[in-house]
């Protein structure tokens, strides 16, 4: 098995963390805490349960990135929860089954899946029985997350694998009617749409959507299937990212000063500035989904909510962060964090996001044409990352060939 993993070393991730802060050409040497191995043994499948993928492409997503460069800080409420010594990168995937337990029903050799369950859950880990997150299937609350496998689980793999195994129960049968390129956009599309739907827009609600990279885009693109009557605004600094936004459903271009623009889309009041260039007005938007994280975006976004409007957070940076709260006691806020996907509630249904969004790509609901703009192969991974930071404005979504 190739596979591309991050080691929990100490050491390593100590000089990943300085590499990425003082001299980034280090992150792509072998002092990185992220490593890939070309002659891992073919782990043997654990239990009945267990299929082995052989994978055909899997996305870059930011918690990959995250990893390169071990941002993940000891402040972070994920620091105490125990892990295995790897962890596999690779989830945004599509692959084929090509080994099946006897107890398999849901796949056969052949199907293709993409992995679901990335993050610890009773059904990656196969713990029986399972906690009662995991049964309604909202398995990114599982109670057992710190928990271990019950089996000696061996080297696993993941999407940036060759091959990989998984319980059954951790993926989803990938469509016949998506090409392998729509597949590999299932799980980003279904971290925006779930942002969406946990707390749907209401009629005539003025939204702000702070970041247009994959997941910014790709929530542009459902609140407009969501909640078509809404008026979107875009804060995106990156020129054809803000025309993509555009052709997506956006309404309006943040520009200039975006305190100033703000107040100027909603109508709110002069903009204020103290001490430092410290700006604050009243007023603001009905909603913002705030797609980027950190000090600044969590920041900004509260102070241009209008009273007891709603933060939606889905950008993050597994660290704990500094931010000004005043907003939030002073104008009544109401904060939505949102982690991954889940079992969603639509149209009288209740379905995974998975299913869901397969049905809208299908359907031709939901576009995912101009999403995937790079590809490299999987021994060209370092090569991928560098551009991931770099970031270029042609740069949306790059994948690994497996």
């Amino acid at each position: 098995m190739k596979t591309v993993y991050f080691e929990k070393d100490i050491p390593r991730i100590l000089a990943t963390k300085a590499a990425a802060k003082c001299c980034k050409p280090l992150l792509y040497t072998s002092l990185n805490a992220v490593k890939y191995n070309r002659n891992i043994p073919d782990p043997p499948l654990p239990a009945e349960n267990w299929v082995r993928v052989r994978n055909i492409a899997c996305g870059l997503c930011g918690t990959d990135v995250s990893f390169f460069k071990a941002t993940t800080g000891t402040n972070s409420a994920l620091e105490p929860i125990p892990t295995a010594k790897r962890t596999y990168l690779g989830h945004e995937n599509v692959g084929t089954v090509i080994e099946a337990g006897s107890k398999v029903t849901k796949f056969k050799v052949g199907d293709r899946v993409t992995i679901r369950e990335y993050m610890s859950s009773c059904n990656n880990k196969d713990i029986k029985p399972v906690c009662k997150y995991c049964e309604e299937g909202n398995y990114n609350f599982c109670l057992n997350f710190g928990e271990p496998s019950p089996h000696n689980l061996p080297d696993t793999g993941a999407g940036w694998s060759d091959t990989f195994i998984a319980t059954e129960d951790s993926l989803s049968k990938v469509y016949d009617e998506l090409t392998d390129e729509q597949a590999v956009m299932i799980e980003p599309t279904c971290v925006s749409v779930h942002s969406v739907i946990v707390d749907p827009p209401k009629k005539n609600e003025k939204i702000l959507v702070m970041g247009c990279g994959t997941i910014g885009l790709g929530v542009v693109q459902a609140i407009k299937i969501v909640q078509p009557e809404c008026e979107i605004w875009v804060l995106e600094r990156v020129k054809t990212k803000q025309q993509f936004a555009l052709k997506l459903g956006a309404d309006h271009i943040m520009q200039g000063e975006p305190y100033q623009a703000a107040a100027d889309a909603t109508n709110g009041s002069k903009v204020y500035t103290g001490m430092s260039n410290n700006k604050m007005f009243f007023g603001g938007f009905d909603r913002i989904y705030d797609c980027i994280g950190g000090n600044w975006a969590n920041t900004t976004a509260l102070r241009m909510l209008r009273p007891r409007g709603i933060l939606m957070k889905i950008g993050h940076h597994m660290r704990a962060i500094t931010i000004d709260e005043t907003p939030i006691w002073w104008h009544e806020l109401k904060l939505i964090g949102v982690d991954a996907h889940g079992m969603e509630e639509w149209e009288g249904r209740k379905l995974y996001t998975f299913d869901l969004v397969q049905e809208w790509i299908r359907d031709g609901i939901y576009k995912t044409e101009g999403f995937v703009t790079h590809h490299f192969k999987l021994d060209d991974y370092k090569q991928a990352f560098k551009l991931a930071l770099e970031n270029p404005p042609d740069v949306i979504k790059i994948v690994l060939d497996c």
